[in-house]
């Protein structure tokens, strides 16, 4: 009898986007001469503005690419304006040697969304680009956020155990296929000082606590505020347990998800039950004045 293996323990092949349904594609330049490469799908961008409807933009983790979000682009494409983006030096969007920080790493992003005239997105995102997502609300671009889906990150990089991480088979496997990949869209250039790059930012930043998202306006008391969904697994051993645990405390009125049978790669690893859980993200709302209770 084939032995069986535990979901949150499968390392499944990388996903590929199907570019031939993209929208558009190509290197986005912000304002601070940041270029992204993204693609959109599904719904045309025009069509979801003009109805106020925020595009979903998909941030995938660190040292991978957004072909690692195929699976959500191919299930939300239907019914939403769905915009893939690599992050700075990842994927199709160039490395230079421009500093990285988390605040400018969020203010790049919020360029790209003024140079496409995108108002707000609702945010889906896993590791590095759950960081981004955190980094968005705590770095002057709140209003940019309708909601956000943040699946797995870290407050503080001092509770980082690096050495203990990289212990973990799956993680090793990961930064190796990682490699190959970047090493196939940047092949003149060198993933050590790439790597090397995001590593100096990685152990210096950030250090977020209650008190550093205190400015943002609190669901249910404004209609400015995001609906904010703070979501780990709870078989994610890439991320210290009590992590998320804290971060749910960070942001009044948000809502705290701890995905059963998941690792850190969910969103790969059981694909129907993590997009199940981004469906009732999406349809997260508010509701008009409850009606009073009657004997």
């Amino acid at each position: 009898m084939p032995k069986e293996v535990l979901p949150w323990l499968v390392f499944p092949p990388t996903p590929k986007l199907d570019l031939s349904k993209a929208l558009q594609q190509g290197l986005v330049k912000n304002a601070r001469g940041v270029r992204l490469w993204h693609a959109i799908f599904g719904v045309p961008l025009e069509r979801s503005l003009r109805a106020g409807k925020a595009p979903v933009l998909l941030l995938h983790g660190g040292v991978s690419s957004s072909e690692w979000n195929a699976p959500q682009v191919e299930f939300l494409e239907k019914d939403y304006t769905v915009i893939v983006l690599d992050l700075p030096g990842h994927g199709r969007s160039p490395f230079d040697d421009r500093e990285l920080t988390y605040p400018k790493v969020a203010g790049d992003i919020a360029g790209f969304l003024d140079a496409l005239s995108i108002p707000k997105v609702s945010i889906v995102s896993w590791s590095e680009g759950t960081m981004m997502g955190w980094s968005l609300l705590a770095y002057g671009h709140h209003d940019r956020v309708e909601r956000a889906f943040l699946y797995s990150a870290l407050d503080d990089y001092r509770n980082a155990d690096a050495e203990r991480v990289m212990g973990i088979p799956m993680v090793g496997e990961f930064f190796a296929r990682a490699q190959k990949e970047w090493e196939e869209t940047h092949p003149r250039q060198s993933w050590d000082d790439f790597l090397g790059a995001w590593m100096t930012m990685w152990t210096r930043e950030p250090i977020w606590t209650a008190e550093t998202f205190k400015h943002l306006p609190v669901r249910g008391e404004s209609k400015d505020a995001p609906i904010v969904w703070i979501v780990t697994g709870d078989h994610d051993d890439w991320i210290p347990p009590e992590t998320h645990d804290r971060m749910a405390t960070f942001i009044r009125n948000s809502s705290y998800l701890k995905m059963p049978s998941a690792g850190h790669l969910q969103f790969i690893q059981n694909i129907p039950a993590y997009n199940r859980f981004v469906q009732c993200f999406l349809e997260d709302t508010n509701v008009g004045d409850s009606p009073k209770a009657s004997l």
